[in-house]
């Protein structure tokens, strides 16, 4: 078995962590449980009634669990965590693997495989990684990471509206809040600079009609995109994320908010790493037209 037993970041970091994981989990045929998931459980027919969150998805008639039993258990685990690597690494049949600041452990080594089947394991850290094993179970991944019917319909209704007047619908992810702060500031773009590379984005796919599907954790304003055909509607977080999951191209500074959007829904991402870069709009829809043929 493997536990997931600290919170590392909002939503998009929780995701590629669990997805990593689970993919170890399929490829080893091992029960994975993350209870670190607490907050985001209720948003995923997955997780919402497992007070667990188990993979593989264990369903429960009674209902979602109270966010106190998950919060309670989510804090009981990582402290649990915490004292048994105050023993060392191995405590039992258990062992504790914790990740400093920077570190990455290979979920695909010969090490880890062998680790696995022989102890349960509890996992703190954010860089557990294994990129051909994601790849390998992707499917499996998004089928468990699918959206409940009615948020289906919301984000349809969404990407629908747009296509009824575009070509090609094109997300914008605008960071404000936290990335004020984050990097001290280095992907903190001022709204205006967006609308300046959606008209980039625009000229570049021209004659084709773009329509921007524009969320973000700021304040957003249709009349900030004037002479652009924009869908700047607040869907709440889940909706907003897999709205951008139904586009046909991302663009936003580097966040794993849209990094799951492009990965869950194959849409080609080009990452706005500075106010210098220059969209490359036509060269993302031509790789995405090839790869489609």
């Amino acid at each position: 078995m493997m536990i997931i037993g600290k919170k590392i970041g909002q939503l998009g970091n929780r995701l590629f962590l669990y997805a990593h994981l689970l993919a170890a989990a399929e490829e080893y045929g091992v029960e994975l449980r993350n209870p670190a998931f607490s907050e985001y459980a209720s948003l995923f027919p997955s997780t919402s009634s497992d007070l667990w969150c188990r993979y593989p998805v264990r369903s429960f008639s009674a209902g979602a669990p109270p966010k106190w039993s998950r919060n309670l258990l989510s804090r009981s685990v990582d402290l649990g965590g915490k004292l048994l690597s105050g023993f060392g690494s191995d405590f039992g049949h258990v062992k504790v693997i914790r990740l400093r600041a920077g570190e990455q452990y290979d979920l695909g080594s010969e090490e880890f495989a062998s680790l696995i089947w022989s102890q349960h394991v509890l996992l703190q850290g954010w860089l557990f990684r294994s990129e051909p094993l994601l790849a390998k179970h992707a499917d499996k991944i998004r089928a468990h990471f699918s959206i409940d019917a009615v948020t289906q319909s919301r984000v349809d209704a969404r990407i629908n509206r747009l296509r009824q007047s575009a070509d090609v619908v094109v997300g914008i992810h605008i960071r404000h809040g936290d990335y004020a702060t984050y990097l001290n500031g280095k992907y903190f773009y001022p709204t205006s600079h967006y609308a300046s590379v959606m008209r980039q984005i625009a000229e570049q796919l021209s004659p084709r009609k773009v329509g921007f599907l524009v969320c973000g954790n700021g304040e957003l304003r249709a009349n900030d995109f004037n002479g652009l055909c924009v869908s700047c509607d607040r869907g709440g977080l889940l909706e907003d994320l897999y709205a951008f999951a139904h586009a046909d191209l991302l663009f936003g500074p580097p966040s794993t908010f849209t990094g799951w959007a492009s990965f869950f829904g194959k849409v080609p991402i080009d990452w706005l790493e500075s106010e210098d870069h220059l969209p490359n709009a036509s060269g993302l829809l031509l790789g995405q037209s090839k790869q489609a043929a």
